[in-house]
């Protein structure tokens, strides 16, 4: 009965945080509420995961716990020292989402599956690169397409993690990966090219389902 009770409450206080957070986003005379939610969101993601799985994972803990640092990184100014320091962490986050994911496969995936996920990834990434150069400071320019790749093989994997596995709960990492890749696209895109429009709505509505569409199914069919 209390841990009933207390799954009712992480979920409730979790979507409500969101409901707060999305609605301070579409605001624009919400900046604290938007900070302070934010800071709230990956917290209680976590709070949510330890109340419903029957095995912690580790790895899992790592990448929430990344997503938090990253967040805040964010809210920090200037943003020559904290855009670096958040990808960092997200990249990290990222990192622990893939060994997750490939730590699940009870089959050695087929070859040609993962070449072909492998040169979908680097053509993302340098797709996207191509795009953004021009607004992209040189320095900037050997880690955010390693940012890219990252991200580009999280998706990939989370991919694989669902085409192998027998739940079809696993799909929704699969679709939790290419959310964090709209996301994160959307971002560098806002930030390096040009202006995108409702960007705090898209980007943060992309991001939070992607954590939670993740976190759920490495929960219950992980």
């Amino acid at each position: 009965m209390e841990d009933s009770l207390l799954r009712y409450i992480a979920v409730a206080l979790y979507l409500l945080v969101v409901s707060l957070h999305l609605f301070a986003c579409a605001s624009r005379n919400r900046l604290m509420l938007r900070r302070i939610t934010k800071c709230c969101l990956m917290p209680l993601l976590l709070l949510c995961y330890l109340s419903f799985t029957g095995e912690v994972s580790l790895l899992v803990v790592a990448a929430i716990l990344s997503g938090f640092v990253g967040d805040v990184f964010l809210l920090f100014r200037p943003r020559r020292w904290s855009f670096p320091a958040g990808i960092l962490s997200f990249a990290a986050g990222h990192v622990f989402y893939i060994i997750r994911f490939l730590g699940e496969l009870t089959v050695s995936p087929a070859w040609y599956l993962c070449v072909a996920l492998g040169l979908i990834s680097v053509f993302s990434a340098v797709t996207l690169l191509r795009y953004l150069w021009k607004g992209l400071p040189k320095k900037l320019r050997p880690p955010s397409f390693l940012y890219m790749l990252i991200i580009a093989s999280m998706a990939s994997s989370a991919i694989l993690f669902a085409f192998y596995g027998a739940l079809p709960l696993r799909w929704l990492a699969a679709v939790g990966g290419l959310l964090f890749v709209a996301s994160d696209s959307t971002l560098s895109i806002d930030a390096f090219h040009h202006p995108v429009r409702y960007r705090n709505v898209i980007v943060m509505s992309t991001y939070i389902a992607a954590q939670t569409l993740i976190v759920s199914s490495l929960t219950f069919a992980g």
